[in-house]
């Protein structure tokens, strides 16, 4: 009876770490527009990425792109911008002081997932303590969003028990969701290129 409790707790806690995964949903093509599966957009990236998942699979920043403002349900694929993306954190006078784009690993499975923007802590350990204005890009740098205010970055990490820490703005999603701080991230201009 004691193996069979076992046996069940083990399968149970498997599935449960097991929702936080890259591969959910199932893709008829291979191309890299249509071939974007479940990945809980939406949803607080860090709370799985840095809590649940192995370090490998890790996010310094993460967050999802949707095709606009007016988002009527997170979990609805169509609603969600696909491509690959940039994110961009500017200075003051509008100059990239970093970018995603220079802490890419062409490897991760995380492009695959569409409306990803993320970092991760493999690639960029922490950020310096700065405030920055966010902008969005595609990987041909057409603009796609800005922020309208700063975010403020820490060398702290993430604090599941405080994902919308407003002074370490790490998890997008926390803030940028419907009924939360803000809107979703979405598509300000150049919606074209949002497939």
């Amino acid at each position: 009876m004691r193996k069979k409790i076992i046996f069940l707790f083990i399968v149970t806690l498997s599935l449960i770490v097991s929702g936080c995964g890259e591969d959910e949903g199932s893709a008829t093509n291979e191309s890299n527009t249509t071939a974007q599966g479940w990945h809980f957009q939406g949803r607080d990236c860090l709370a799985c990425h840095n809590v649940d998942l192995q370090d490998s699979e890790h996010l310094l920043v993460g967050g999802t792109l949707y095709k606009s403002a007016s988002v009527s349900n997170q979990d609805d694929l169509n609603n969600v911008c696909g491509g690959d993306f940039v994110i961009n954190f500017l200075d003051g006078g509008g100059n990239i002081i970093q970018s995603s784009k220079d802490y890419e690993d062409v490897n991760s499975k995380g492009y695959k997932g569409k409306g990803n923007l993320f970092i991760l802590r493999r690639k960029l350990v922490q950020f310096s303590q700065s405030t920055y204005h966010i902008q969005i890009a595609d990987k041909n740098g057409v603009i796609l969003a800005n922020s309208g205010y700063t975010h403020n970055f820490t060398t702290a990490d993430y604090d599941i028990n405080n994902p919308a820490d407003p002074a370490n703005r790490v998890s997008c999603n926390s803030c940028h969701i419907k009924g939360g701080y803000t809107a979703p991230l979405y598509v300000q201009q150049n919606p074209l290129v949002c497939k």
